[in-house]
């Protein structure tokens, strides 16, 4: 269709991309009038980034990152962006947009540390639909909007998504947030997309399982490989305990990956073995 239509821009969430990639090993289409990507809808790696850039041959790639409740874009790629500021932000903070970072306490924290990301703005929603409750625990009255994710605010208004508080993983004490390893993960050579979510440990309380799919033809990747690969250049807690390879991952029909399925299919490989 891209082709056909001689699309101009492309717009997609990560997983819309890493398939079109993928599809695009395997024909090698001349993509001659396609000259941006915009991605969003959840986090992109770096890696996804250079692949879109690279394989691709798209000369423009930028990323946009908002929700439904802010009404749209809240951080955006701005043209001129530097390389670094492409592939290791979301963007800049746009102009009708108010932005802090708190603590687990509510108090704001300094440029450059982890919180939570809160918004306001004449486009943030005034609450969720017959559900005060919801809408108590997420705008408080001095309307600033909790967004659930952890986040690092740069002083120069740029931003940096760490990773979705309700996906954090408590590993022997140990806080860690599936994106850094994720992100980690998808150099991989073989490794196509990755996504790692916490699984119950009686005495860690929580695991790390890592969801990889390959490129096409690549046999099952092991524990022993993923653990050599991770050698040096991951602390070793946050190294997968599991590793389950997959022909796709479940999505909404946006795109955006399930991870409570994800669960469900460890749950039924687990009993199995």
């Amino acid at each position: 269709a891209i082709v056909n239509e001689k699309c101009n821009v492309i717009h997609g969430t990560p997983t819309m991309y890493v398939d079109l990639i993928k599809k695009q090993r395997e024909l090698n289409l001349p993509l001659k009038t396609a000259k941006m990507a915009i991605t969003g809808g959840a986090p992109c790696s770096p890696q996804l980034f250079l692949d879109i850039k690279n394989v691709l041959g798209l000369e423009h790639v930028r990323t946009v990152f908002g929700m439904t409740e802010t009404t749209a874009v809240i951080f955006q790629s701005r043209p001129g962006d530097s390389k670094e500021q492409i592939l290791n932000t979301v963007g800049h903070l746009q102009d009708h947009v108010e932005a802090k970072v708190i603590d687990a306490e509510g108090k704001t924290v300094a440029f450059g540390e982890r919180g939570e990301l809160c918004v306001r703005g004449y486009a943030t929603m005034l609450g969720y639909y017959e559900d005060e409750e919801k809408t108590k625990e997420t705008i408080g009255r001095d309307k600033w909007l909790r967004t659930g994710d952890q986040f690092i605010l740069q002083e120069d208004g740029y931003g940096r998504i760490v990773g979705r508080l309700k996906e954090m993983i408590i590993r022997g004490g140990e806080n860690i947030f599936p994106k850094e390893i994720e992100d980690f993960l998808n150099t991989h050579p073989d490794i196509c997309e990755t996504h790692v979510i916490g699984v119950p440990c009686e005495r860690m309380g929580e695991e790390l399982c890592a969801f990889v799919r390959l490129h096409d033809g690549l046999p099952k990747i092991s524990h022993d490989d993923i653990k050599e690969f991770c050698k040096g250049k991951l602390a070793h807690f946050k190294v997968p305990r599991y590793v389950i390879t997959v022909s796709d991952f479940p999505k909404t029909t946006s795109g955006k990956i399930q991870k409570f399925k994800l669960a469900e299919i460890y749950n039924k490989e687990h009993k199995t073995q």
